[in-house]
């Protein structure tokens, strides 16, 4: 079987894996559809070693086969990845902090015992069964294809809930930005102010319910005198940072959603203002659930993202592309079935 991954610098071949096969606490999906991530487009860009457990992450397939042990889920089942539930016998479960359970997180990232050595830009893919959240059939592919992305956003604006009748910004409009605007107004947001550099984006966050949509100077000039109260940093860049800060006024909060590189801050302004920032990595077991319920009723859109399906022989093509020029789409699929 053919899967696609990252094997170097701009490379992303089709490199020949063994067929998956269940064993116990694992089960094998057929994947319809996987997106292509932030995250997958920079592994393909830099120069750092790419874990190859995550490189296509964002999927929706059916179960085939299970393994000894599995009960969560059966053959037939169309599922969507997620994160285990705490598992009540590591250090932070003991300690009273599931959400931070290390066997959960570990699986998240690619780095358990049952980790795959490949992801989901292929026909089939095991996967620790714990792992694995059944779609209701009132999600169409596309849109359970994007229940992984909208979780992160989801995760992100519960990890700072907005407050009555403060302004809430959005910083970035990529994917998990336009994704996160759309949870935190679901999640109660009043005004919401999306910065966005590209017209095309800016128009998109607008259509899907930003109050404003403005290039990084307008917004720096219109919250000069009205600073937002809570900014959630999306673009992952390192200039951006330092911005976010700029644009709350004191006691303001920050949320850190976008994974940036190393950046310059200024800490005189974190210090002066008593700025809350907050990471944002991932998502909890129940979120994915809340997830869908928010696309199935319609609060968050996840259908306008969707700019095109490509077949797995054309993904390294459309990596280039994407590596060349970020701003060319919004989300592209791929359909990796023969």
């Amino acid at each position: 079987m053919k899967a696609g991954l990252v094997t170097g610098p701009r490379r992303f071949e089709l490199v020949e894996v063994p067929e998956p096969a269940a064993r116990p606490g694992v089960a094998v999906a057929a994947i319809a559809l996987c997106g292509i991530c932030g995250t997958d487009v920079h592994g393909f860009a830099s120069a750092d070693p790419y874990n190859p457990a995550i490189c296509g992450h964002e999927w929706v397939g059916t179960v085939i086969a299970t393994g000894d042990g599995v009960t969560n889920v059966a053959e037939g089942d169309r599922v969507v990845p997620g994160s285990a539930p705490a598992c009540g016998a590591c250090p932070e479960c003991h300690s009273g902090r599931p959400d931070y359970c290390a066997r959960a997180f570990l699986g998240v990232i690619g780095r358990d015992t049952l980790a795959p050595p490949h992801g989901a830009f292929a026909p089939r893919l095991a996967l620790d069964a714990r792992r694995l959240i059944a779609a209701p059939s009132s999600l169409s592919d596309i849109q359970a294809a994007l229940v992984e992305p909208t979780t992160v956003a989801l995760h992100a604006v519960r990890r700072t809930p907005p407050r009555p009748g403060e302004t809430v910004v959005v910083q970035g409009c990529g994917p998990i930005g336009l994704l996160t605007l759309q949870c935190a107004r679901a999640e109660g947001a009043e005004h919401l102010i999306a910065v966005e550099p590209d017209a095309g984006r800016r128009a998109l966050a607008k259509a899907l319910g930003a109050d404003q949509a403005l290039t990084p100077d307008e917004a720096a000039e219109a919250l000069a005198g009205a600073p937002a109260g809570l900014v959630f940093e999306c673009a992952g860049a390192p200039p951006a940072i330092q911005a976010a800060v700029d644009l709350v006024g004191r006691g303001g909060r920050v949320n850190l959603v976008g994974v940036s590189g190393a950046a310059t801050i200024q800490p005189k302004a974190w210090t002066v203002k008593e700025v809350s920032v907050t990471g944002s990595l991932a998502y909890l077991h129940d979120e994915s659930a809340a997830a869908m319920d928010l696309i199935a009723d319609g609060q968050v859109r996840v259908e306008p993202l969707h700019d095109a399906t490509v077949p797995l022989e054309r993904a390294a093509e459309t990596f280039a592309a994407l590596a060349d020029d970020p701003g060319a789409a919004v989300k592209i699929l791929v359909d990796p079935r023969p």
